[in-house]
């Protein structure tokens, strides 16, 4: 009987979860975003936003560094669904690979992360962006963070 109620909690705690892997893989990405953009230079408007990226290994709670593949944080314009996110191509695409993360590291209550300041090339026409962050591992599957919409004031 308690096997049955331990194999239940198991097939209830991981049920659900399609980026869930074993053998220490990173199976999750958060994502944290400020609310508004941002104004990273002299000139009146925003042309930026800031964001910290988490990945999560399915045996760990927190955040931990990468050491192999890439995060990508992508931008699109608009306000987008979870769905449009894999289909959708993104306005830009920012990419690291894990010794330029170093640099972009940080240690907080979250576990190990990476504190991203980006500016874009084009300015968003839609008055929002939508922002996700991506792992791309070596082999597999990419696994993405929830997207996280942000007013966007024009230049």
């Amino acid at each position: 009987m308690r096997a049955l109620i331990g194999s239940l909690l198991v097939a209830l705690l991981t049920g659900g979860c399609a980026t869930m892997s074993g053998g220490g893989r990173i199976s999750e990405v958060h994502l944290f975003g400020l609310p508004i953009t941002l104004n990273l230079d002299n000139r009146p408007g925003a042309d930026g936003f800031a964001a910290r990226v988490y990945a999560v290994k399915a045996d760990r709670a927190k955040g931990v560094s990468v050491e192999n593949g890439k995060v990508e944080v992508l931008m699109f314009d608009g306000v987008i669904s979870v769905d449009e996110v894999i289909t959708k191509p993104p306005t830009q695409t920012w990419s690291y690979a894990p010794r330029e993360l170093k640099a972009l590291a940080e240690q907080s209550s979250l576990g190990q992360g990476y504190r991203f300041v980006l500016r874009w090339n084009e300015a968003p026409k839609k008055g929002h962006i939508t922002i996700v962050a991506r792992y791309v591992p070596e082999k597999g599957q990419a696994v993405y963070s929830a997207p996280s919409s942000i007013t966007a004031a024009a230049k």
